[in-house]
Order: structure tokens, then sequence, then C-alpha cells
């Protein structure tokens, strides 16, 4: 342990050697995956060689090496889950992001279809639909400033979202088959 406090590489080399495999074996019985067991124990020793300095064993060399290989094999563990965590986060946010989009296609392409059908009615029907729809006004108020009869009114609203609703259903049924395909 003097020698390897020393800087010398052939003491590092010499616990390197004899306890690399059985550090392995143990690694790779914990962790189920060569590659894994492998950068472990790799780290393990890095670690020993970069703190060669401020190393101090209060028991053997052994029992040291195999409770560094032990934190090492928690703490890879616990960076696993936090990682896996992260990304079905990561993947519920994109998911929830892909669905407020296509939310938001279908929203612009519904209004546009509106609008589309709302040009299409007549001046008389699509005045009283944008008082109601768009003003946000009552039938009395409507017919109020339009100088007709509430009936008039209530007429021309149906006849407005009965001409819409054919339009919509006519349009959005071609925007799915787009959206599909």
């Amino acid at each position: 342990m003097v020698l390897l406090k020393k800087g010398d590489r052939d003491a590092f080399n010499c616990i390197y050697g004899r306890y690399w495999k059985e550090l392995f074996l143990c690694a790779i019985k914990k962790l189920g995956e060569k590659e894994e067991a492998e950068d472990l124990i790799q780290d393990l020793f890095v670690s020993i060689w970069m703190k060669r300095n401020d190393f101090e064993i209060k028991s053997s060399l052994k029992a040291y090496l195999f409770t560094a290989l032990k934190y090492k094999i928690i703490n890879h563990f616990e960076h696993k889950t936090v990682r896996r965590k992260h990304l079905e986060s990561l993947k519920d946010e994109l998911e929830a992001l892909e669905d407020a989009t296509s939310n938001a296609l279908v929203a612009e392409e519904v209004e546009k279809s509106i609008e589309i059908g709302v040009n299409k009615l007549s001046p008389k029907v699509k005045l009283v639909y944008q008082l109601s729809r768009e003003e946000n006004l009552s039938l009395d108020e409507i017919a109020e400033k339009l100088a007709v009869s509430k009936q008039t009114v209530k007429n021309q609203i149906s006849k407005a979202l009965k001409i819409l609703k054919a339009h919509l259903n006519h349009g959005y049924f071609w925007f799915l088959i787009w959206m599909i395909f």
C-alpha cells in the first residue's frame, strides 16, 4: 500500500491483476451484463489510482475493494433508476406535446372549415349567425338590432347551424382521411 501511495504503477498493476477477476465475477453476478461489470470495475480501479494519495485501508485490501464495488453497484442501480424515470417522464411529455399539437391542428382545421362554411351562408343568415356566435348577442338583442321577430332570428340561426353541421361533417370527414394517410 505504501508503494501505491507513492504512485508506483507496478504496485497498482499487481493489485489490479490480483483482484480484477474476482471483482468482475462479483459485479457480473449482481449486474447480469458483462459490459456494465467491466465498466464498474474499471471505474473502481481508476478511482483507486486517482485517490491513491488519500488511500487508507483499515481492514484488508480485499474487503476494501469489495465494499467499494458494492457501493459502485448501488450507485449504478440508483442512476439507472433515475435515468429510467427521467426517460419515462420525457416520453410522457413528448406524447402530451404530440397530443396537444394534434389537437391544435384539428381545432385549426375545424375553425377554418367553420369560417369557410360561414362564408357560404346567405348574407342575412350569416349576419344573424355572427351576431349570435361571434358577438354573443341574445335572440332578443339580435331581433331588436335587425328589426325582425325573435322567431325569424331562431329560424336563421337554426338554418345556419344546419348548413354548418353538414359542411363540417363533410369537411371533417376529408380532414380525417387526410390525417390517416
